[in-house]
């Protein structure tokens, strides 16, 4: 396993977490698409230390309105 710098999100961790959240509402893909742009979005905009937590937050936030459009 590789090792990251301090205060390096796992997006990968925070994709698959967000995945299973969103089962059987967003298809995977597009949870992957919507957490690496909210990454790029955040990076230098939040502390490091926040950049994970940050990360979930906006990426679910949008996960939401794409499964209510879905409906």
């Amino acid at each position: 396993m590789p090792v990251r710098p301090p205060h390096t999100p796992d997006r990968n961790a925070v994709a698959a977490r967000l995945a299973e959240e969103y089962a059987g509402l967003v298809p995977p893909d597009v949870v992957h698409r919507e957490v690496a742009a909210a990454e790029r979005e955040l990076r230098g905009q939040v502390p490091p230390g926040a950049l994970e937590e940050m990360l979930h937050r906006l990426a679910a936030y949008r996960l939401r309105g794409w499964a209510v459009v879905r409906r």
